[in-house]
Protein backbone atom coordinates (compact mmCIF):
# COMPACT_ATOMS: atom_id res chain seq x y z
CA UNK A 1 0.00 0.00 0.00
CA UNK A 2 3.07 2.25 0.09
CA UNK A 3 2.27 4.01 -3.20
CA UNK A 4 -1.31 4.72 -2.14
CA UNK A 5 -0.12 6.05 1.21
CA UNK A 6 2.39 8.34 -0.49
CA UNK A 7 -0.13 9.59 -3.04
CA UNK A 8 -2.63 10.30 -0.28
CA UNK A 9 -0.04 12.09 1.85
CA UNK A 10 0.93 14.39 -1.03
CA UNK A 11 -2.72 15.42 -1.47
CA UNK A 12 -3.53 15.71 2.25
CA UNK A 13 -1.65 18.92 3.03
CA UNK A 14 -4.90 20.83 2.70
CA UNK A 15 -8.36 19.31 3.07
CA UNK A 16 -11.44 20.76 1.42
CA UNK A 17 -13.79 22.55 3.82
CA UNK A 18 -16.50 19.98 3.02
CA UNK A 19 -14.47 17.38 4.89
CA UNK A 20 -15.05 19.24 8.16
CA UNK A 21 -18.80 19.02 7.58
CA UNK A 22 -18.46 15.29 6.94
CA UNK A 23 -16.33 14.80 10.05
CA UNK A 24 -19.17 16.17 12.17
CA UNK A 25 -21.87 14.37 10.20
CA UNK A 26 -24.28 12.08 12.02
CA UNK A 27 -26.84 10.38 9.81
CA UNK A 28 -29.32 10.10 12.68
CA UNK A 29 -29.00 13.75 13.68
CA UNK A 30 -29.08 14.94 10.08
CA UNK A 31 -32.22 12.93 9.35
CA UNK A 32 -33.94 14.28 12.46
CA UNK A 33 -33.08 17.82 11.39
CA UNK A 34 -34.46 17.17 7.92
CA UNK A 35 -37.76 15.91 9.30
CA UNK A 36 -37.79 18.70 11.88
CA UNK A 37 -37.61 21.36 9.20
CA UNK A 38 -41.05 20.27 8.02
CA UNK A 39 -42.41 21.86 11.19
CA UNK A 40 -40.14 24.90 11.48
CA UNK A 41 -40.33 25.83 7.79
CA UNK A 42 -38.05 26.57 4.87
CA UNK A 43 -36.56 29.74 6.33
CA UNK A 44 -35.10 27.81 9.28
CA UNK A 45 -32.93 25.52 7.12
CA UNK A 46 -29.24 26.40 7.38
CA UNK A 47 -27.18 26.98 4.26
CA UNK A 48 -24.93 24.08 5.27
CA UNK A 49 -27.89 21.72 5.35
CA UNK A 50 -29.15 22.98 1.98
CA UNK A 51 -25.72 22.65 0.37
CA UNK A 52 -24.70 19.27 1.72
CA UNK A 53 -26.58 17.51 4.51
CA UNK A 54 -30.00 17.25 2.84
CA UNK A 55 -28.38 15.98 -0.34
CA UNK A 56 -27.04 12.99 1.58
CA UNK A 57 -30.65 11.87 1.78
CA UNK A 58 -31.46 12.75 -1.81
CA UNK A 59 -33.27 15.99 -1.02
CA UNK A 60 -32.16 18.97 -3.11
CA UNK A 61 -32.99 22.64 -2.68
CA UNK A 62 -33.50 24.24 -6.09
CA UNK A 63 -33.16 28.05 -6.31
CA UNK A 64 -35.23 28.13 -9.50
CA UNK A 65 -38.23 26.90 -7.51
CA UNK A 66 -37.94 28.64 -4.12
CA UNK A 67 -39.12 26.67 -1.09
CA UNK A 68 -39.64 23.57 -3.24
CA UNK A 69 -37.39 20.53 -3.20
CA UNK A 70 -36.38 17.76 -5.54
CA UNK A 71 -36.37 14.16 -4.25
CA UNK A 72 -34.09 11.73 -6.05
CA UNK A 73 -35.51 8.22 -5.72
CA UNK A 74 -33.10 5.28 -5.78
CA UNK A 75 -34.46 2.65 -8.20
CA UNK A 76 -32.02 -0.26 -7.86
CA UNK A 77 -31.04 -1.36 -11.35
CA UNK A 78 -33.98 0.59 -12.78
CA UNK A 79 -36.46 -2.15 -11.76
CA UNK A 80 -39.86 -0.96 -10.52
CA UNK A 81 -42.62 -3.25 -9.32
CA UNK A 82 -46.23 -2.29 -10.02
CA UNK A 83 -46.77 -1.38 -6.36
CA UNK A 84 -43.67 0.81 -6.31
CA UNK A 85 -44.54 2.54 -9.57
CA UNK A 86 -48.02 3.39 -8.30
CA UNK A 87 -46.59 4.76 -5.06
CA UNK A 88 -44.11 7.00 -6.89
CA UNK A 89 -46.88 8.16 -9.24
CA UNK A 90 -49.10 8.97 -6.27
CA UNK A 91 -46.36 11.01 -4.57
CA UNK A 92 -45.75 12.96 -7.77
CA UNK A 93 -49.45 13.67 -8.19
CA UNK A 94 -50.08 14.67 -4.57
CA UNK A 95 -46.92 16.58 -3.75
CA UNK A 96 -44.95 17.29 -6.94
CA UNK A 97 -47.28 18.93 -9.49
CA UNK A 98 -47.46 15.56 -11.30
CA UNK A 99 -43.92 16.06 -12.65
CA UNK A 100 -41.30 13.30 -13.00
CA UNK A 101 -37.83 13.20 -14.52
CA UNK A 102 -36.34 9.87 -15.60
CA UNK A 103 -32.57 10.03 -15.14
CA UNK A 104 -29.41 8.55 -16.66
CA UNK A 105 -28.87 6.46 -13.51
CA UNK A 106 -32.18 4.62 -13.95
CA UNK A 107 -33.73 6.73 -11.19
CA UNK A 108 -36.72 9.01 -10.80
CA UNK A 109 -36.61 12.62 -9.65
CA UNK A 110 -39.69 14.22 -8.10
CA UNK A 111 -39.84 18.02 -8.07
CA UNK A 112 -41.77 20.90 -6.49
CA UNK A 113 -42.16 19.15 -3.11
CA UNK A 114 -42.64 21.56 -0.19
CA UNK A 115 -40.68 21.17 3.05
CA UNK A 116 -43.94 20.52 4.88
CA UNK A 117 -44.74 17.57 2.62
CA UNK A 118 -41.28 15.98 2.65
CA UNK A 119 -41.87 13.59 5.61
CA UNK A 120 -45.08 12.17 4.15
CA UNK A 121 -43.60 11.91 0.65
CA UNK A 122 -40.47 10.13 1.87
CA UNK A 123 -42.51 7.85 4.13
CA UNK A 124 -44.74 6.84 1.22
CA UNK A 125 -41.67 5.84 -0.80
CA UNK A 126 -40.13 3.92 2.11
CA UNK A 127 -43.39 2.00 2.61
CA UNK A 128 -42.90 0.26 -0.76
CA UNK A 129 -39.20 -0.40 -0.36
CA UNK A 130 -37.91 2.72 -2.11
CA UNK A 131 -35.60 5.33 -0.64
CA UNK A 132 -33.81 8.56 -1.47
CA UNK A 133 -30.91 7.76 0.85
CA UNK A 134 -27.38 8.41 -0.43
CA UNK A 135 -28.42 9.57 -3.89
CA UNK A 136 -26.44 12.81 -3.63
CA UNK A 137 -22.99 14.16 -2.72
CA UNK A 138 -20.23 11.80 -1.53
CA UNK A 139 -22.05 8.48 -1.58
CA UNK A 140 -22.43 5.29 -3.56
CA UNK A 141 -25.02 6.25 -6.14
CA UNK A 142 -27.74 4.09 -7.69
CA UNK A 143 -26.30 0.83 -9.04
CA UNK A 144 -26.87 0.37 -12.78
CA UNK A 145 -27.92 -2.91 -14.37
CA UNK A 146 -28.96 -3.93 -17.84
CA UNK A 147 -32.63 -2.84 -17.80
CA UNK A 148 -33.43 -6.29 -19.17
CA UNK A 149 -31.32 -8.09 -16.56
CA UNK A 150 -32.67 -11.59 -15.97
CA UNK A 151 -35.03 -11.27 -18.92
CA UNK A 152 -33.23 -10.69 -22.22
CA UNK A 153 -32.13 -13.53 -24.46
CA UNK A 154 -28.55 -12.25 -24.31
CA UNK A 155 -28.48 -11.96 -20.51
CA UNK A 156 -26.11 -14.73 -19.46
CA UNK A 157 -25.71 -13.80 -15.79
CA UNK A 158 -28.62 -12.30 -13.87
CA UNK A 159 -27.17 -9.62 -11.62
CA UNK A 160 -30.01 -8.47 -9.37
CA UNK A 161 -28.83 -10.64 -6.46
CA UNK A 162 -25.29 -9.27 -6.83
CA UNK A 163 -26.69 -5.74 -6.81
CA UNK A 164 -28.57 -6.46 -3.57
CA UNK A 165 -25.42 -7.89 -1.95
CA UNK A 166 -23.35 -4.85 -2.87
CA UNK A 167 -26.09 -2.37 -2.01
CA UNK A 168 -26.52 -4.11 1.34
CA UNK A 169 -22.97 -3.13 2.25
CA UNK A 170 -23.56 0.62 2.19
CA UNK A 171 -27.25 1.54 2.02
CA UNK A 172 -28.39 3.22 5.25
CA UNK A 173 -25.14 2.08 6.87
CA UNK A 174 -23.71 4.95 8.98
CA UNK A 175 -20.17 3.76 8.19
CA UNK A 176 -20.73 4.58 4.52
CA UNK A 177 -23.16 7.50 4.54
CA UNK A 178 -21.32 10.56 3.22
CA UNK A 179 -17.88 9.25 4.25
CA UNK A 180 -16.31 8.80 0.79
CA UNK A 181 -13.91 11.34 -0.75
CA UNK A 182 -16.35 11.85 -3.62
CA UNK A 183 -19.31 10.18 -5.30
CA UNK A 184 -18.89 6.60 -6.51
CA UNK A 185 -20.84 5.10 -9.42
CA UNK A 186 -21.35 1.35 -9.78
CA UNK A 187 -22.50 -0.77 -12.71
CA UNK A 188 -22.97 -4.51 -13.21
CA UNK A 189 -23.73 -6.04 -16.60
CA UNK A 190 -24.26 -9.75 -17.20
CA UNK A 191 -25.46 -9.33 -20.79
CA UNK A 192 -23.81 -9.45 -24.19
CA UNK A 193 -25.35 -6.04 -24.93
CA UNK A 194 -24.17 -2.93 -23.12
CA UNK A 195 -27.49 -1.30 -22.30
CA UNK A 196 -26.29 0.40 -19.11
CA UNK A 197 -23.17 2.43 -20.00
CA UNK A 198 -21.13 -0.09 -18.04
CA UNK A 199 -17.75 1.45 -18.88
CA UNK A 200 -18.74 4.90 -17.60
CA UNK A 201 -18.65 3.85 -13.93
CA UNK A 202 -16.14 4.16 -11.09
CA UNK A 203 -16.60 0.43 -10.41
CA UNK A 204 -17.83 -1.75 -13.26
CA UNK A 205 -18.34 -5.49 -13.55
CA UNK A 206 -18.63 -6.38 -17.24
CA UNK A 207 -19.66 -9.81 -18.49
CA UNK A 208 -16.61 -11.85 -19.40
CA UNK A 209 -15.51 -15.41 -20.11
CA UNK A 210 -12.33 -17.12 -19.01
CA UNK A 211 -11.45 -20.77 -19.58
CA UNK A 212 -15.05 -21.62 -20.39
CA UNK A 213 -16.49 -19.97 -17.28
CA UNK A 214 -18.70 -16.88 -17.22
CA UNK A 215 -17.95 -14.12 -14.76
CA UNK A 216 -16.92 -10.47 -14.86
CA UNK A 217 -13.93 -8.38 -15.83
CA UNK A 218 -13.32 -5.51 -13.45
CA UNK A 219 -13.08 -1.96 -14.81
CA UNK A 220 -12.30 1.04 -12.62
CA UNK A 221 -12.18 4.83 -12.76
CA UNK A 222 -14.88 5.83 -15.24
CA UNK A 223 -16.35 9.32 -15.01
CA UNK A 224 -17.69 12.02 -17.32
CA UNK A 225 -15.43 12.15 -20.36
CA UNK A 226 -13.31 9.15 -19.30
CA UNK A 227 -14.08 5.48 -19.79
CA UNK A 228 -13.17 3.05 -17.04
CA UNK A 229 -9.85 1.21 -17.38
CA UNK A 230 -9.38 -2.54 -17.16
CA UNK A 231 -8.05 -3.64 -13.78
CA UNK A 232 -6.94 -6.87 -15.50
CA UNK A 233 -8.96 -8.95 -13.05
CA UNK A 234 -11.53 -11.71 -13.63
CA UNK A 235 -13.96 -12.58 -10.87
CA UNK A 236 -16.89 -14.92 -10.40
CA UNK A 237 -20.34 -13.68 -9.31
CA UNK A 238 -19.86 -14.91 -5.75
CA UNK A 239 -16.68 -12.79 -5.47
CA UNK A 240 -18.32 -9.52 -6.53
CA UNK A 241 -19.24 -8.26 -3.06
CA UNK A 242 -15.80 -8.99 -1.59
CA UNK A 243 -13.98 -7.25 -4.44
CA UNK A 244 -16.33 -4.27 -4.19
CA UNK A 245 -15.65 -3.89 -0.47
CA UNK A 246 -11.89 -4.02 -1.13
CA UNK A 247 -12.05 -1.31 -3.81
CA UNK A 248 -14.46 0.87 -1.82
CA UNK A 249 -12.31 0.61 1.32
CA UNK A 250 -9.17 1.59 -0.58
CA UNK A 251 -10.95 4.61 -2.03
CA UNK A 252 -12.34 5.62 1.34
CA UNK A 253 -8.94 5.28 3.03
CA UNK A 254 -6.60 6.67 0.39
CA UNK A 255 -8.82 8.75 -1.89
CA UNK A 256 -8.02 12.45 -2.15
CA UNK A 257 -9.93 14.97 -0.08
CA UNK A 258 -8.52 18.31 -1.22
CA UNK A 259 -9.70 19.39 -4.67
CA UNK A 260 -13.28 18.19 -5.18
CA UNK A 261 -12.82 18.39 -8.94
CA UNK A 262 -10.05 15.78 -8.70
CA UNK A 263 -11.22 13.49 -5.91
CA UNK A 264 -12.91 10.70 -7.87
CA UNK A 265 -11.43 7.18 -7.93
CA UNK A 266 -9.88 7.85 -11.35
CA UNK A 267 -7.46 10.39 -9.88
CA UNK A 268 -6.21 8.00 -7.20
CA UNK A 269 -5.63 5.33 -9.86
CA UNK A 270 -3.91 7.86 -12.13
CA UNK A 271 -1.60 8.82 -9.27
CA UNK A 272 -0.38 5.28 -8.51
CA UNK A 273 -1.08 3.40 -11.75
CA UNK A 274 -3.60 0.62 -12.35
CA UNK A 275 -1.07 -2.15 -11.76
CA UNK A 276 -0.27 -0.81 -8.31
CA UNK A 277 -3.95 -0.39 -7.51
CA UNK A 278 -4.62 -3.97 -8.64
CA UNK A 279 -1.90 -5.17 -6.24
CA UNK A 280 -3.56 -3.18 -3.45
CA UNK A 281 -6.90 -4.91 -4.15
CA UNK A 282 -5.22 -8.33 -4.01
CA UNK A 283 -3.44 -7.41 -0.78
CA UNK A 284 -6.78 -6.35 0.72
CA UNK A 285 -8.41 -9.59 -0.40
CA UNK A 286 -5.57 -11.69 0.98
CA UNK A 287 -5.54 -13.84 -2.14
CA UNK A 288 -4.42 -13.65 -5.74
CA UNK A 289 -6.97 -13.03 -8.51
CA UNK A 290 -6.82 -14.26 -12.11
CA UNK A 291 -6.10 -11.87 -14.91
CA UNK A 292 -8.96 -10.60 -17.04
CA UNK A 293 -10.79 -12.90 -19.40
CA UNK A 294 -12.49 -11.87 -22.64
CA UNK A 295 -14.97 -9.02 -22.21
CA UNK A 296 -18.24 -9.90 -23.92
CA UNK A 297 -20.27 -6.68 -23.65
CA UNK A 298 -21.13 -5.29 -27.08
CA UNK A 299 -20.23 -1.70 -27.90
CA UNK A 300 -23.52 -0.80 -29.54
CA UNK A 301 -25.75 -2.04 -26.75
CA UNK A 302 -28.32 -3.99 -28.76
CA UNK A 303 -31.92 -2.85 -29.17
CA UNK A 304 -32.73 0.50 -27.62
CA UNK A 305 -36.37 0.77 -28.68
CA UNK A 306 -39.10 -1.29 -30.31
CA UNK A 307 -39.90 -4.82 -29.19
CA UNK A 308 -37.46 -7.27 -27.59
CA UNK A 309 -38.19 -10.98 -27.18
CA UNK A 310 -37.59 -12.26 -23.65
CA UNK A 311 -36.53 -15.65 -22.32
CA UNK A 312 -39.97 -16.54 -20.93
CA UNK A 313 -41.73 -16.09 -24.27
CA UNK A 314 -43.08 -12.60 -23.54
CA UNK A 315 -41.85 -9.28 -24.90
CA UNK A 316 -40.43 -6.04 -23.61
CA UNK A 317 -41.82 -2.89 -25.21
CA UNK A 318 -39.83 0.36 -25.16
CA UNK A 319 -41.60 3.70 -24.71
CA UNK A 320 -39.48 6.66 -25.85
CA UNK A 321 -39.68 9.47 -23.29
CA UNK A 322 -37.91 12.48 -24.86
CA UNK A 323 -35.24 13.74 -22.46
CA UNK A 324 -36.92 11.82 -19.64
CA UNK A 325 -39.71 14.39 -19.15
CA UNK A 326 -42.49 12.28 -17.65
CA UNK A 327 -45.34 12.58 -15.15
CA UNK A 328 -47.01 10.79 -12.27
CA UNK A 329 -50.12 10.31 -14.39
CA UNK A 330 -48.07 8.68 -17.14
CA UNK A 331 -46.30 6.42 -14.63
CA UNK A 332 -49.65 5.39 -13.17
CA UNK A 333 -50.86 4.50 -16.67
CA UNK A 334 -47.68 2.51 -17.31
CA UNK A 335 -48.22 0.63 -14.04
CA UNK A 336 -51.79 -0.22 -15.01
CA UNK A 337 -50.71 -1.50 -18.42
CA UNK A 338 -47.91 -3.58 -16.91
CA UNK A 339 -50.23 -4.90 -14.21
CA UNK A 340 -52.71 -6.13 -16.81
CA UNK A 341 -49.93 -8.37 -18.18
CA UNK A 342 -48.47 -9.38 -14.79
CA UNK A 343 -45.41 -7.50 -15.96
CA UNK A 344 -43.16 -4.83 -14.50
CA UNK A 345 -41.42 -1.56 -15.36
CA UNK A 346 -37.75 -1.02 -16.11
CA UNK A 347 -35.97 2.31 -16.60
CA UNK A 348 -33.07 2.85 -19.00
CA UNK A 349 -29.98 5.03 -18.86
CA UNK A 350 -31.31 6.87 -21.91
CA UNK A 351 -34.29 8.09 -19.89
CA UNK A 352 -36.77 5.75 -21.54
CA UNK A 353 -39.30 3.31 -20.12
CA UNK A 354 -39.69 -0.42 -20.72
CA UNK A 355 -42.72 -2.56 -19.97
CA UNK A 356 -41.87 -6.23 -19.50
CA UNK A 357 -43.96 -9.39 -19.62
CA UNK A 358 -46.07 -8.22 -22.56
CA UNK A 359 -48.02 -10.91 -24.44
CA UNK A 360 -50.59 -8.88 -26.39
CA UNK A 361 -48.46 -6.37 -28.27
CA UNK A 362 -51.21 -4.90 -30.48
CA UNK A 363 -53.56 -4.09 -27.60
CA UNK A 364 -50.74 -2.74 -25.47
CA UNK A 365 -49.45 -0.40 -28.17
CA UNK A 366 -52.96 1.03 -28.53
CA UNK A 367 -52.89 2.23 -24.90
CA UNK A 368 -52.67 5.97 -24.15
CA UNK A 369 -49.14 5.44 -22.85
CA UNK A 370 -47.74 4.33 -26.21
CA UNK A 371 -49.80 6.83 -28.14
CA UNK A 372 -48.01 9.54 -26.16
CA UNK A 373 -44.59 7.85 -25.96
CA UNK A 374 -44.04 5.92 -29.20
CA UNK A 375 -42.64 2.42 -29.24
CA UNK A 376 -40.81 3.10 -32.51
CA UNK A 377 -40.00 6.81 -32.54
CA UNK A 378 -37.83 8.86 -34.84
CA UNK A 379 -34.16 7.81 -34.49
CA UNK A 380 -33.48 11.31 -33.19
CA UNK A 381 -35.87 10.72 -30.26
CA UNK A 382 -35.13 7.08 -29.49
CA UNK A 383 -31.76 7.58 -27.80
CA UNK A 384 -32.03 11.19 -26.65
CA UNK A 385 -30.55 12.20 -23.28
CA UNK A 386 -30.69 15.58 -21.57
CA UNK A 387 -29.94 16.54 -17.98
CA UNK A 388 -32.17 18.71 -15.79
CA UNK A 389 -30.98 21.98 -17.34
CA UNK A 390 -31.18 25.53 -16.08
CA UNK A 391 -34.87 25.33 -15.15
CA UNK A 392 -34.16 22.83 -12.40
CA UNK A 393 -30.41 22.92 -11.76
CA UNK A 394 -28.40 25.92 -10.50
CA UNK A 395 -25.40 24.83 -12.59
CA UNK A 396 -27.28 24.64 -15.89
CA UNK A 397 -26.21 27.17 -18.52
CA UNK A 398 -28.94 26.31 -21.02
CA UNK A 399 -32.50 24.96 -20.61
CA UNK A 400 -31.22 21.65 -22.01
CA UNK A 401 -34.29 19.43 -22.23
CA UNK A 402 -36.34 21.83 -24.41
CA UNK A 403 -33.28 22.42 -26.61
CA UNK A 404 -32.67 18.70 -27.05
CA UNK A 405 -36.28 17.98 -27.93
CA UNK A 406 -36.47 20.94 -30.32
CA UNK A 407 -33.33 19.80 -32.16
CA UNK A 408 -34.60 16.23 -32.47
CA UNK A 409 -37.95 17.43 -33.78
CA UNK A 410 -36.18 19.65 -36.31
CA UNK A 411 -33.91 16.83 -37.48
CA UNK A 412 -36.89 14.50 -37.85
CA UNK A 413 -38.37 16.99 -40.31
CA UNK A 414 -35.21 18.22 -42.02
CA UNK A 415 -33.28 14.94 -42.38
CA UNK A 416 -35.72 12.03 -42.01
CA UNK A 417 -33.89 8.73 -41.82
CA UNK A 418 -34.95 5.12 -41.31
CA UNK A 419 -33.25 2.12 -39.72
CA UNK A 420 -30.65 4.27 -38.02
CA UNK A 421 -29.33 4.53 -34.50
CA UNK A 422 -28.47 8.08 -33.42
CA UNK A 423 -27.38 8.96 -29.86
CA UNK A 424 -27.70 12.65 -28.99
CA UNK A 425 -26.60 13.36 -25.39
CA UNK A 426 -27.05 16.82 -23.84
CA UNK A 427 -25.39 18.30 -20.74
CA UNK A 428 -26.53 21.78 -19.74
CA UNK A 429 -23.10 22.52 -18.27
CA UNK A 430 -19.60 21.09 -18.21
CA UNK A 431 -20.39 18.89 -15.17
CA UNK A 432 -21.75 16.44 -17.73
CA UNK A 433 -24.84 14.93 -16.10
CA UNK A 434 -26.15 14.27 -19.62
CA UNK A 435 -23.08 12.03 -20.25
CA UNK A 436 -22.32 14.01 -23.40
CA UNK A 437 -18.89 12.40 -23.71
CA UNK A 438 -20.51 9.05 -24.53
CA UNK A 439 -22.88 10.30 -27.24
CA UNK A 440 -22.41 10.03 -30.98
CA UNK A 441 -22.94 13.77 -30.72
CA UNK A 442 -22.57 15.39 -27.33
CA UNK A 443 -23.75 18.89 -26.45
CA UNK A 444 -22.51 21.04 -23.56
CA UNK A 445 -24.22 24.28 -22.67
CA UNK A 446 -22.11 27.43 -22.93
CA UNK A 447 -22.38 31.17 -23.53
CA UNK A 448 -21.48 32.51 -26.95
CA UNK A 449 -20.46 36.09 -27.83
CA UNK A 450 -22.62 37.36 -30.68
CA UNK A 451 -22.71 40.90 -32.10
CA UNK A 452 -21.32 42.39 -28.93
CA UNK A 453 -23.74 40.52 -26.70
CA UNK A 454 -23.82 37.09 -25.05
CA UNK A 455 -26.27 34.41 -26.10
CA UNK A 456 -26.79 30.77 -25.19
CA UNK A 457 -25.12 28.04 -27.16
CA UNK A 458 -23.39 24.67 -27.10
CA UNK A 459 -20.01 23.12 -27.63
CA UNK A 460 -20.57 20.06 -29.80
CA UNK A 461 -18.55 16.87 -29.32
CA UNK A 462 -18.21 14.05 -31.83
CA UNK A 463 -17.49 10.34 -31.61
CA UNK A 464 -18.39 9.21 -28.09
CA UNK A 465 -18.92 5.54 -27.36
CA UNK A 466 -20.22 3.13 -24.73
CA UNK A 467 -17.39 0.71 -25.47
CA UNK A 468 -14.21 0.22 -23.43
CA UNK A 469 -12.27 -0.18 -26.67
CA UNK A 470 -12.95 3.33 -27.94
CA UNK A 471 -11.87 6.89 -27.25
CA UNK A 472 -14.02 9.53 -25.64
CA UNK A 473 -15.78 12.15 -27.76
CA UNK A 474 -13.66 15.02 -29.09
CA UNK A 475 -14.58 18.68 -29.42
CA UNK A 476 -16.12 19.12 -32.86
CA UNK A 477 -17.71 22.57 -33.07
CA UNK A 478 -17.15 25.20 -30.40
CA UNK A 479 -19.51 27.96 -29.36
CA UNK A 480 -22.48 27.33 -31.67
CA UNK A 481 -25.63 29.24 -30.78
CA UNK A 482 -28.73 27.27 -29.85
CA UNK A 483 -30.48 28.75 -32.87
CA UNK A 484 -27.84 27.54 -35.34
CA UNK A 485 -26.87 24.23 -33.69
CA UNK A 486 -29.71 22.16 -35.24
CA UNK A 487 -28.69 23.33 -38.72
CA UNK A 488 -25.05 22.38 -38.21
CA UNK A 489 -26.08 18.93 -36.99
CA UNK A 490 -28.45 18.58 -39.93
CA UNK A 491 -25.53 18.99 -42.34
CA UNK A 492 -23.66 16.14 -40.64
CA UNK A 493 -26.78 13.99 -40.63
CA UNK A 494 -27.26 14.57 -44.37
CA UNK A 495 -23.75 13.26 -44.96
CA UNK A 496 -24.52 10.25 -42.75
CA UNK A 497 -27.79 9.58 -44.56
CA UNK A 498 -26.24 9.86 -48.01
CA UNK A 499 -22.94 8.01 -47.48
CA UNK A 500 -23.60 5.40 -44.77
CA UNK A 501 -23.41 1.69 -45.38
CA UNK A 502 -26.40 -0.62 -44.94
CA UNK A 503 -27.29 -0.94 -41.28
CA UNK A 504 -24.49 1.40 -40.20
CA UNK A 505 -25.25 3.26 -36.99
CA UNK A 506 -24.10 6.84 -36.54
CA UNK A 507 -21.44 5.59 -34.09
CA UNK A 508 -20.06 3.17 -36.70
CA UNK A 509 -20.23 5.83 -39.40
CA UNK A 510 -18.28 8.32 -37.27
CA UNK A 511 -15.60 5.70 -36.51
CA UNK A 512 -15.22 5.03 -40.23
CA UNK A 513 -15.19 8.75 -40.94
CA UNK A 514 -12.48 9.41 -38.37
CA UNK A 515 -10.26 6.73 -39.90
CA UNK A 516 -10.01 8.95 -43.01
CA UNK A 517 -10.48 12.49 -41.66
CA UNK A 518 -9.32 14.54 -38.71
CA UNK A 519 -12.04 16.04 -36.51
CA UNK A 520 -11.06 19.49 -37.76
CA UNK A 521 -11.54 18.39 -41.38
CA UNK A 522 -15.00 16.98 -40.64
CA UNK A 523 -15.90 20.21 -38.89
CA UNK A 524 -14.67 22.26 -41.85
CA UNK A 525 -16.87 20.31 -44.28
CA UNK A 526 -19.91 20.74 -42.02
CA UNK A 527 -19.19 24.46 -41.62
CA UNK A 528 -18.82 24.83 -45.39
CA UNK A 529 -22.11 23.06 -46.09
CA UNK A 530 -23.87 25.09 -43.42
CA UNK A 531 -22.65 28.30 -45.05
CA UNK A 532 -23.67 27.10 -48.51
CA UNK A 533 -27.14 26.12 -47.30
CA UNK A 534 -27.66 29.58 -45.88
CA UNK A 535 -26.45 31.19 -49.09
CA UNK A 536 -28.80 29.02 -51.19
CA UNK A 537 -25.78 27.60 -53.01
CA UNK A 538 -25.46 24.00 -54.21
CA UNK A 539 -21.67 23.80 -53.82
CA UNK A 540 -21.82 21.18 -51.07
CA UNK A 541 -18.90 19.04 -50.01
CA UNK A 542 -18.89 15.36 -49.11
CA UNK A 543 -16.30 12.85 -47.97
CA UNK A 544 -14.29 12.05 -51.07
CA UNK A 545 -11.56 10.11 -49.26
CA UNK A 546 -13.90 7.67 -47.56
CA UNK A 547 -14.96 4.47 -49.40
CA UNK A 548 -18.62 3.57 -49.40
Amino acid sequence: MTSLQQANAERSIKRHKTESIKDAFSARDAWERLIGYSKTGYASITDEDKDFILKSFGVFDRPATPERFMIRVRIAGGALSIKQAMAVADVAQRFGRDYIDLTTRQQIELRYVSIEDLPEALSALESVGLTSYQTGVDNFRNILLDPLDGLAMDNLLSCQSILQEIQGVFLKNDEWITTLPRKFNIGINGSLSNRCNIFGQDFALALAQKEGEYGFNLYLGGRVGHLAQSADMFLLPEQAKTVFVAVASLFKTYGFRDNRNKNRLKFLIDAVGMEEFRHAIIESLGQDMPQAGTTLCDAEGGDHYGRVALKNGTFALYAAVPSGVFSGSDLMEAARVAESHNGAIRLTIEQNLILTGIRDEITTLASPLFLKYPNRPSPYMANLIACAGSEHCPFGVIPGKPDAIAMSEFLSRAVPIDNAKVRLYWSACIKGCGIHGAGDLGFVGCKVPLDGKTTLGVDIFLGGSLSHNDEEAKLFLKGITLEEAPHYVAELMKLYRDTRRDGESLEQFIKRLRSHYEISEIAEIVRHNFAMAHESSHDFQSFDRMPR
